[in-house]
């Protein structure tokens, strides 16, 4: 198994663009098919986490269920200062 940003436990998913995240160990923004010298297995710990493919904060008590059908969980998810400007007022 390759070691990518999107298995790492560093990364944050972006709430918009699936193949974008953050990495809170080199403060920058990467690739979700990126690697480097700062992977770390992901620990599923804590209240919530993030669900990429419902696109929601789940609790823990929801984490299994979750698992079980197979959904991408995270410890977080990243939203850009600058995202803001991307939402089109009406």
């Amino acid at each position: 198994m390759r070691k990518k940003c999107e298995r790492c436990g560093n990364w944050a998913p972006h709430i918009k663009y699936y193949y974008l995240g953050f990495c809170a160990k080199r403060e920058s923004i990467s690739l979700r098919d990126f690697s480097c010298e700062f992977y770390t297995e992901i620990k599923l710990e804590g209240e919530f986490f993030w669900c990429e493919d419902c696109k929601s904060l789940i609790s823990f008590l929801e984490l299994e269920s979750h698992m079980e059908r197979g959904h991408r969980i995270f410890r977080g998810v990243f939203l850009d200062s600058d995202y803001r400007e991307e939402i089109y007022e009406g």
